[in-house]
C-alpha cells in the first residue's frame, strides 16, 4: 500500500511541474458543498473522479491540493452540465480511450462524484440484472474523525483537472492519446472534526491512521448523504443508464467485517 502511495505522489510531483493549472478554491475551515448539492445536477458526460485520491500541497501554494484522479465517463453529479464541459478531449469509441484534440497541448475536466468502481456487496445492488461481467469495484465509503479538530482533508468537488497527454512530446497538431487520471486543483480543508473519504479495498477500511497521515479527497458527510441521495435517485430511475455504475458505494467506518455492512441508508 505504502509504495503505492508514493507512486502516486511522485506522479503527482512530476505532472505538477509539468503543468500550471488554474487555481482551487480558498483554503477553509467548512465546506459549503452541502447547500451547492442540493441545486447540483447530473450529467452524463467526462468528469475526473476524486473519491479515493491522494493529494499533496501545490508547489506554488501550499494552502492548495494537487489530486491525482480517473478521468470516468458517465453519470455524476456536480455543477450544472454546461459549466464543466470538457475541453480539448474526447472518447475514442474505436479505439477505447481517451484522446486530446489537436491543437489542444492538454485536455480539461471538472471532478465531480459518482459511484464508478463501488464495491459489489450484496443487498447494495442498483440494477442487479444490469452489472457489467468481470465487474471489480472494490471502493467503500469510509468515515474519518479527528478529536482536537484539527483534521485535514482535500475539497476536490467541482475542482478544475488538467490531463496530459500520455506522450508529452507527441505532436500537438495531431490528436494523441491522454492520460487515463487528471490532475486537479482541490482546496484544502482544515479544522475539521469529521469528514468521508473512499477507499480501495476492506484492507484499509480498518486502518485507523489513514484519515490523519494523508491528505486524501473527501467530504462533510452532509454533503457525502445529499449527493449519494441524488445520484442514486437518478440511477434508479433511469435503470440502464450507466452500467458502470451497479451499485450504490457502502459505508465502510469501524468495520472488522465489511462484508455485513450496511450500505449509506440509500
Amino acid at each position: 500500500m505504502q509504495k503505492i502511495i508514493l507512486s502516486l505522489i511522485l506522479m503527482i510531483c512530476l505532472i505538477s511541474i509539468l503543468i500550471s493549472g488554474v487555481t482551487a478554491d480558498s483554503t477553509s475551515n467548512q465546506s459549503d458543498n452541502s447547500q451547492t448539492l442540493a441545486v447540483a445536477s447530473i450529467c452524463n458526460q467526462p468528469y475526473a473522479l476524486c473519491d479515493t485520491a491522494f493529494c499533496i500541497p501545490d508547489q506554488n501554494d501550499p494552502s492548495k491540493m494537487r489530486c491525482s484522479c480517473t478521468v470516468e465517463n458517465g453519470s455524476s453529479v456536480g455543477k450544472p452540465c454546461d459549466e464543466w464541459k470538457p475541453v480539448g478531449m474526447y472518447y475514442d469509441d474505436y479505439w477505447r480511450q481517451w484522446m486530446i484534440k489537436a491543437g489542444y497541448s492538454v485536455g480539461q475536466v471538472t471532478s465531480t462524484y459518482s459511484f464508478a468502481h463501488a464495491a459489489p456487496i450484496e443487498g447494495n445492488e442498483i440494477d442487479p440484472n444490469n452489472t457489467p461481467a468481470g465487474y471489480t469495484g472494490d471502493v467503500y465509503m469510509k468515515s474519518c474523525s479527528n478529536a482536537t479538530g484539527n483534521g485535514v482533508w482535500a475539497d476536490c468537488w467541482d475542482a478544475p483537472c488538467t490531463v496530459l497527454p500520455k506522450d508529452i512530446n507527441a505532436d500537438i497538431n495531431v490528436d494523441r492519446p491522454a492520460s487515463q487520471y487528471a490532475v486537479c486543483d482541490c482546496g484544502l480543508m482544515v479544522n475539521q472534526s469529521e469528514w468521508d473519504i473512499a477507499v480501495h479495498g476492506t484492507d484499509l477500511c480498518d486502518n485507523k491512521t489513514l484519515c490523519n497521515n494523508f491528505i486524501i479527497s473527501g467530504a462533510s458527510i452532509p454533503t457525502t448523504k445529499v449527493g449519494m441521495y441524488k445520484l442514486a435517485d437518478y440511477l434508479r430511475e433511469n435503470p440502464g443508464v450507466d452500467s458502470s455504475q451497479p451499485y450504490e458505494a457502502a459505508f465502510c467506518e469501524n468495520c472488522t467485517n465489511c462484508e455485513s455492512n450496511t450500505s449509506a441508508g440509500l
